[in-house]
């Protein structure tokens, strides 16, 4: 009975010995492994912005992005562009913003009542990056704006590509979404998508048939995603948005 007793504990010994070991290295790896996730998804973020404003064939993302588009941070509530202490403060501030996460960080966000939570995403931050495509010239060529409401399935994040004058849609796209392969999945059909270029807004999703300037064709069969659309562009191109900032820019402010 000794032995076997012995020959259990030994077993569980080398069990839980080998889970240790198994849990360093993981966690190792995972630490290893951090700084190139988050350049891989700052990468995947970048190339969309640059997808949205309209370069295509992009090979070098970094050096496009940097060459061609300037983050600007713009408080919300007001629309005012955030003025930092210093250059890299800025840059701080845009490396820990987080798309799905700094939402949830009290510090940096509100929580949004029923009546302003059109999209359905519970709370916003209080200051939100806009990107500016600019011509060799200088002048602006697309305003891109940061968008995410909820669909059927979850939140879906995308960026809303506007001309430079505040309120002609561009380009719609959306980069992460939980919606059904083949239904609402289909938000990132290049041939819907489509239908939003030259759209002026205010843009409303109609069943079918849509005739006017302001309305765009509903996914067939994803009536809910299809709304989900319809209430995360009216959200944040609205007051509640970045409605104050794109009310600036008609005015002439973004320069």
């Amino acid at each position: 009975m000794a032995s076997k007793n012995e020959s259990i504990g030994k077993t569980l010994g080398v069990v839980v010995a080998l889970c240790l070991v198994c849990a360093v290295i993981v966690s190792f790896a995972s630490v290893q492994l951090r700084p190139l996730q988050q350049e891989n998804k700052l990468k995947d973020i970048q190339s969309n912005i640059l997808a949205a404003a309209g370069f295509e064939g992009v090979t070098n993302v970094q050096t496009t992005f940097d060459e061609n588009i300037e983050t600007i941070v713009v408080n919300v509530e007001d629309g005012q562009q955030v003025q930092f202490d210093s250059e890299q403060a800025r840059v701080d501030w845009i490396k820990a913003y987080d798309f799905e996460k700094s939402k949830f960080d009290a510090a940096m966000s509100i929580k949004l009542t029923k009546d302003q939570d059109k999209a359905g995403i519970q709370r916003r931050t209080t200051e939100a990056p806009v990107y500016i495509s600019r011509a060799e010239d200088g002048s602006v060529k697309s305003i891109i704006l940061p968008i995410q409401g909820y669909g059927l399935w979850g939140v879906m994040y995308g960026f809303l590509a506007l001309e430079n004058d505040g309120e002609t849609v561009k380009n719609l796209i959306f980069y992460k979404h939980n919606e059904t392969p083949g239904l609402g999945g289909e938000i990132q059909n290049p041939t819907w998508t489509a239908q939003w270029q030259g759209k002026e807004l205010p843009v409303d999703l109609v069943k079918s048939g849509a005739d006017t300037n302001h309305e765009v064709d509903g996914l067939s069969g994803a009536t809910l995603t299809s709304n989900g659309v319809d209430n995360t562009v009216d959200y944040w191109t609205g007051d509640h948005g970045f409605g104050p900032f794109l009310a600036k820019v008609r005015e002439g402010a973004l320069k």
